[in-house]
């Protein structure tokens, strides 16, 4: 069983179900998906979650206020992306490519997850979930808690 680790701003997780949609995704797109195709962005570390979300912020004043929940995936449930299997530049240039490959994973709904390199941690991986899946039943979930960022990180 794998476990990975979602993070979201409170008004985006007041429930398990809520951190679990991919409506953020859906609305704005990442690395993996485009507008308009729910996906759910899953650290394969707590971690790794803070670093993703991090890279991101533009105001440190929302660090206080993350939420998070633990998510397991039996292993036989996931595909896998090795680094290998990208084209060189990924992870800093252009998401059309990424965004294509998760588009057809998305669509051809193979897996519920889709095990993929971290660009901010390399070494590391992200978990994409497909929540319209007919396997995301068999994810199982911690409760939702309370996630505080270090004060230090905002100076």
């Amino acid at each position: 069983m794998l476990v990975a680790w979602r993070l979201a701003a409170p008004q985006f997780a007041q429930s398990e179900d809520e951190l679990l949609s991919g409506e953020g995704a859906s609305l704005y797109g990442g690395r993996w998906n485009s507008p308009g195709r729910p996906a759910v962005y899953l650290g394969d570390s707590l971690a790794l979650a803070a670093m993703e979300l991090l890279v991101h912020l533009r105001n440190v004043d929302v660090l206080e206020t993350y939420r998070k929940m633990a998510v397991y995936i039996p292993e036989d449930l996931v595909m896998h992306i090795e680094p290998g299997e990208l084209p060189a530049g990924w992870e800093t240039g252009s998401r059309i490519t990424t965004r294509e490959i998760g588009d057809r994973w998305l669509a051809g709904r193979r897996s519920v997850a889709l095990q993929v390199p971290s660009a901010v941690v390399h070494g590391d991986s992200n978990l994409i979930l497909n929540p319209t899946h007919r396997d995301m039943a068999l994810i199982e979930v911690g409760p939702v808690s309370d996630f505080r960022f270090d004060r230090r990180l905002g100076r």
